[in-house]
């Protein structure tokens, strides 16, 4: 559990160094039985909201959610996701699995 907090907490200060206020989410991985923590991988996804709005996520290779900021204009949060893309961050390709 330890591992999988101090992963997240990294994940969420990156996130709010680019997109301010962020929080975060999964310590351990989603539909595993057992306690394992999430993965190191930093990877970004923009997800869609209502209205026009969006959050950007960064999660691990398996998309557990590990840090999300809060809801932005959609434009913003594609914007922010460039620049976490300068910083080698990679787009995650798939779903992203959040505790919602």
């Amino acid at each position: 559990m330890q591992q999988g907090k101090d992963r997240v907490n990294r994940a969420v200060a990156v996130l709010r160094e680019v997109a301010g206020p962020s929080y975060p989410l999964l310590f351990l991985k989603l539909g595993i039985s057992n306690w394992t923590p999430v993965g190191e991988e930093m990877m970004h996804k923009v997800v869609p909201g209502k209205q026009g709005t969006a959050a950007l996520v960064i999660c691990d290779a398996e998309g557990n959610a590990k840090a999300m900021s809060t809801w932005l204009p959609g434009d913003r949060a594609q914007s922010l996701a460039k620049t976490l893309e300068s910083r080698e961050i990679p787009a995650f390709p798939g779903e992203v699995k959040l505790p919602i």
